[in-house]
């Protein structure tokens, strides 16, 4: 028996949320490999000044319900951002293609691999990627961000 909630996630949670979120961008098949073997290639709650993939999770994450046996169900606004330096058009069209394939990965949440700490993706929902100049680094780099909903369980 479930019990609605609505309080924001413990720090501990926010942290294995992270935790849990780069093992499963490390393992999408959509992400390009050179990224994968890059030391700052795919990173949480940050960007580095080069080519790279993000994985920011946005304030408001909250418990959505619990359960007695100390189980819960969550909910998590995050974005997976795009960092590169397309110099045409054809590039900057890959480069959000990427994001998009990625994005559409994680909306299948079937075929997900299992998570660490008994954590269960039930739900993911993407909205549409789109295009944003990174205005900090002046490299003339693109960031592609796709926003999205994830509710994950913990039996």
């Amino acid at each position: 028996m479930s019990e609605e909630v609505k309080e924001q996630l413990s720090k501990q949670e926010y942290d294995k949320v992270g935790e849990m979120l780069l093992e499963l961008i490390k393992a999408c098949p959509k992400v390009p490999e050179d990224l994968k073997d890059k030391e700052e290639g795919i990173l949480y709650q940050s960007m580095s000044t080069g080519r790279c993939l993000g994985i920011i999770t946005l304030p408001g994450a909250k418990y959505v319900s619990k359960n007695v046996l100390g189980g819960f169900t969550a909910q998590v606004n995050l974005q997976i951002a795009y960092k590169s330096l397309p110099t045409t058009n054809n590039q900057r069209i890959d480069a959000q293609n990427t994001v998009d394939q990625i994005m559409g990965w994680l909306e299948d949440v079937k075929g997900l691999p299992s998570l660490t700490g008994g954590r269960t993706v039930t739900k993911i929902t993407a909205s549409s990627s789109f295009a944003s100049k990174d205005e900090v680094s002046n490299d003339k780099s693109v960031v592609f961000v796709a926003p999205a909903v994830m509710e994950y369980e913990v039996e």
